[in-house]
């Protein structure tokens, strides 16, 4: 549609018109946050996998006892 319209226009029938969608490039802001993300979660993670270890380890002990 925009071709048409710009063809009439410039009345030029040869004219040509291109869009072209391309996202910019990430930046340095988003590339730390993504970063700091995944270490934050790593960090998250092994602080739950720890708690889940002593938890059994304790629980085991707690049922020796008993």
């Amino acid at each position: 549609m925009y071709e048409s319209i710009l063809r009439v226009a410039t009345k030029d029938p040869s004219f040509k018109f291109k869009l072209r969608s391309t996202p910019f490039p990430p930046t340095y802001e988003i590339k730390y946050r993504m970063k700091a993300f995944s270490a934050g979660l790593i960090v998250f993670m092994t602080g739950i996998g720890f708690t889940v270890l002593i938890t059994s380890i304790v629980s085991y002990l707690v049922v020796e006892r008993i």
